[in-house]
Parts: structure tokens; sequence; C-alpha cells
């Protein structure tokens, strides 16, 4: 049977550029998973200086190996009000940045820490014993995947490059460059990783295959469509977080229709952006994101305020209510009153952490189910928590700008009344955060239930196996232990101002901490011992039995982190 030279090409360069694209996508997963809390911190610490947001933003975005992910992590911090718009396109900017660097890195000549790196991360991920450590795996076997299908789409389209292109074609293809731009762009979105399109631009123009006219265009696209990616993933439904995606969009797009007009002048300068084709899109594409950064950093609240500006006229900086979160107690007419507000914000965030009490109470019912339908109403029910913690974050990121708004209007205003003011103001917003981080914390405990507990709950009914008689009173021991820490923590977030009560109940804690982590310890050890005396039971359900325990251990880690004055 006889293929199609033609046909083959196109199959082996798709191959190839999938496998690019499923490389990116393997870093960017296994980092957020492991890392994403740290990143994250990190980006919420950038609240400081211009130059200090950016730094943040571009070693977030070298470290993901992605803009977008960037942009996500940083509009979550808008929407919980940690960062305001200003701060946050500088962020985005430095991650735009980030992320032209990350594709100059990759498209150096490591073909030979290719295979390596999948070595390694094998390694990494079939025998780390800590999930990090196999997540590491991950990301070496992705960077791995990445290096090695540059070399693959390079190989694939040398024979072509070196064939003359008929005169015609050529011209038509210059003709009609705007083209390229717009497929360009298209193509970044779908594929959701302007970092795989670049070097793949890059890998063409390399030997060859895209000349100077035709790459300028397609380059240019593919930095449209990196803004249009975060764009039509952000949640539209709160105005500064939209506003951010929408800020990061129209600049890349208005840069990018000027170098597009100007483009007859680029061709000229192309020679000073490197000698090889490949080296010249990268640089270019350095350069582009470079004089973004120049020209809108210094201009950073001025594009904020003409973001809001755009959205104006569709009313979306007012709070919609969630309708997944039905009887709700934020009132969106008290968000100008912080007293109010924050005390509609507590009783919401109890509710939650009602949720969340029952959810946790319940979630070793999961491991006695039949069948998958039971661990499914779990995961429903944790649906609900998280509707409510987004409506809570919201909410809170209202009030928090209409307090910070009403400081500024209040400047004008005596030093001494200023003085009082700003105390107050100082109190309301210590009272946001400490409900944003109570909410978070019971909203992460309901994703533990549904996500982890809920995965490992599956894989014993796969397996069709059972927990040992003592295996299973351990876990039973430890889940009532953890529940109520999880109670006290609700009692303490109850007593918030109360100091005697808070000492006590602090005191407690630490002791209930501290009584649970051995008992995981003892419960890891105890098991590990009917291992060695190879139970059946014990065996079938190792992984299963060790893996819950360090879950219900998370949540002690999650809970032990929260701090309340």
């Amino acid at each position: 049977m006889t293929h199609s030279p033609k046909l083959l090409l196109i199959l082996n360069l798709a191959g190839s550029i999938a496998l690019l694209l499923w490389g990116s996508y393997m870093v960017r997963a296994a980092v957020e998973k492991a890392y994403s809390a740290k990143i994250g911190a990190f980006i919420a610490s950038a609240a400081g200086s211009r130059f200090k947001s950016f730094l943040c933003g571009l070693v977030s975005a070298l470290i993901l190996q992605s803009a977008t992910a960037t942009v996500m992590l940083t509009t979550s911090f808008i929407t919980s009000g940690l960062l305001s718009l200003g701060i946050a396109i500088v962020i985005i900017i430095g991650a735009d940045l980030g992320s032209a660097l990350a594709v100059r890195i990759l498209f150096l000549d490591l073909s030979f820490l290719s295979p390596l790196l999948l070595l390694a991360g094998l390694c990494f991920h079939r025998f780390a014993r800590t999930w990090r450590g196999q997540q590491l795996g991950r990301i070496f076997i992705g960077v791995g995947l990445m290096l090695l299908s540059i070399q693959l789409i390079k190989q694939v389209i040398a024979p072509v490059a070196n064939q003359p292109i008929p005169a015609e074609i050529l011209e038509l293809l210059n003709s009609v460059a705007w083209l390229s731009l717009i497929l360009a762009a298209l193509f970044t979105w779908l594929a959701h990783s302007s970092v795989a399109v670049i070097l793949v631009i890059a890998s063409m123009a390399e030997v060859g295959l895209l000349q100077p006219p035709l790459f300028i265009a397609t380059l240019l696209g593919a930095n449209i469509g990196s803004g249009l990616i975060a764009l039509l993933l952000v949640n539209r439904r709160h105005a500064e977080t939209y506003s951010a995606a929408l800020a990061n969009f129209v600049m890349r797009l208005g840069l990018a229709l000027v170098a597009f007009m100007l483009s007859f002048m680029l061709i000229r300068l192309v020679g000073k952006f490197g000698g090889t084709g490949g080296v010249q899109v990268i640089n270019m594409h350095i350069a582009y994101n470079l004089v973004l950064a120049l020209m809108f950093i210094p201009l950073n609240n001025a594009v904020a305020r003409f973001s809001n500006w755009l959205l104006s006229s569709g009313k979306q900086d007012g709070l919609v209510p969630d309708s997944h979160a039905p009887g709700s107690s934020l009132d969106p007419e008290f968000v100008n009153k912080p007293k109010l507000a924050i005390s509609c914000a507590r009783r919401e965030a109890f509710r939650l952490a009602d949720n969340t009490e029952a959810l946790f109470g319940k979630a070793l019912q999961m491991f006695d189910a039949a069948d998958r339908l039971i661990i499914e109403q779990f995961i429903e029910k944790d649906k609900e928590i998280n509707a409510r913690n987004k409506a809570i974050q919201r909410y809170l990121s209202e009030t928090r700008r209409h307090i910070r708004n009403k400081d500024q209007s209040n400047k004008d205003q005596s030093n001494k009344n200023q003085s009082n003011k700003n105390d107050s103001n100082n109190n309301h917003e210590h009272r946001l955060d400490e409900i944003l981080r109570f909410s978070t914390t019971m909203e992460n405990i309901g994703d533990i239930v549904s996500h982890n507990l809920a995965r490992l709950a599956i894989k014993r009914i796969d397996r069709g196996v059972v927990f040992s008689s003592e295996g299973e009173e351990e876990l039973n021991l430890i889940h009532a232990q953890v529940l109520n820490l999880i109670q006290l923590e609700i009692t303490y977030f109850a007593a918030i101002g109360e100091v005697k009560s808070q000492s006590k109940k602090k005191l407690a804690k630490k002791r209930l901490i501290e009584s649970i982590e051995q008992l995981g310890q003892e419960s890891i050890a105890q098991h590990r011992l009917r291992l060695s005396d190879r139970r059946s039971s014990s065996i079938g359900t190792s992984s299963i039995h060790q893996d819950a325990v360090r879950d219900m251990l998370q949540v002690v880690g999650y809970i032990s982190h929260i701090e309340v004055s």
C-alpha cells in the first residue's frame, strides 16, 4: 500500500505539533499542581512597585511556561481584592515577556538534553516517594517532549524547505499576509499555547519555509491569539477580572496592528534580529513584548481606566447574584457599607462552612459505596461550596473597592479625621481578609473530599478491594479527629474579637493538630507493618489507605495556616 508523500508530510507535521502541545500542557499542569500555591503567594506579594510586579509576572511565566496561566492566577487575586487592576496589568505584561524568554530558552539547541530529561522524568515519576517528586518527573518529561518535538518539526519540513516554491504561490501568500495573521491568531487560541505556536513558527522559519513577510504576520497573529486565550477564559461576571484580560488583549491587538501596518519597514530590519530565520522570529517576539512593556507599564493606571470604560456601557461592574448559591446572605446593596457588608459575608461564610462540615463528615461513606453514583453526589455538593466561595470573593472584592474609593475621596479632609478613618478602613480590610482566608480554606477542604478522597473511593471500587478492619478503624479515628478540628475552627472563627476565648481555642487547636499528626504517622507505620505480614486486604488497599491518611492530614495543614485575631 502506497501513501502520498504530501499526506505523510501533513500527518508527520501534525503529529510533531501535537507532541509539542502535549509536552507544553504536561509542564504547565504539573507546575500548577505542585507549585501553584507558592507561585500564587509570589504573585500576591507583588502589590508594591511596578518594577517588582513586572519581575514577579516575568518569573512566574518563566516557571509556568505560560503567560495565560499567570494571567489566570493574577485575575484570581483581583477577584479576592489582593491586587488592584493597575498592578495586575503590570504583572500580566511581565508574564508576556517571561513567556517570550521561555520560548528563547526552549529554541536553543538542547536536543542532547531531550533523552536525558525523558529518562530522568520517568525515574522521578515511577520511583519518587512524594507526590511533588512525581510532578517534577512530569515536568522533566514535558520539557523533554517539547525539545524532541522541535527537532521533529525541523526534520519533517526541511525537505520541503529545500524545494523551490513557485513564484505564483509566493506572490499569493505575500499579498494576503493579513490572512496569515488571522489564521495564526485563531490557531494560537485553539492550541491554548502561544509558546508552542511561536516555536512552530520559528522552526518553519529556521529551515526557510516561512520568509520574513509571512513569519512577521504569523508572529503578530500569535501574539493577538495569546491575548484572546485569557479573554475567553476569565470570569466575565467580575468587572475588574475581565478588565485585566481585556486590557491585555487590547494592548496586544493595538501594538500588533500597528506593527503589521509597518511590516514593510520591519522586513528591512529583519537581519538585525539574528542570523537564522528561527532566531529572527524569536528575537522579534521578545522585542515586541519589550516594546509593549516600555509603552504600557508607565500607563498601567490609564490602561486600567480605559479598560473599565470599555466595560462600563454594559454595566458589568455591578454584582451579579450567583445562581448556584440559593438563599445567599450577600446583599449587593450593602457593599458600600463596610460593617453591614462584613456581617453579610460572615453569615455566608458560616453557611459555606456548614456545608463543608457536612460534606467532610460523611466523606468516609464514599469508601463504603458500591457504585460511583454516591461518589458523584459528593462531587455535586462540593460544586455548591465552590459557587458560594466565588460569590463571597466577588462580594469582598466589591466591598474592598468601595472602601478604597472612599479613602481616595477623603484625602482632602483634616489629618485627624483622615487618621481615624484610615484606622477604621484598615480594620475593615483586616476583617475582609479574615473572612476570605476562612472561606477559601473551607472550599479547599471541600475540594479534598470531591477531588482527592473521591478519586481514591473510585479506585477502591475499580479494584474491588476493602480495607482491613484495623485500617478502617484507623481511618475512622483520624477522620473523627479532623472533623473535630474543622468544627473547632468554625467556632474559632465565630469568636473573633473575644480575646480570652481566642487564646483558649488557639491552645486547643494546637494540641488537636499535634494529636492528629501523631495519629496519621502511627496509622501509616501500622499499615506498613501489616504489609510486611503480607495481609491481602492491606496489600490491596495499600496506596489508597496511605493517600487517604495524607489527604486528611492535608486538611489539617490548611487549617493550621489560618490565623485570625
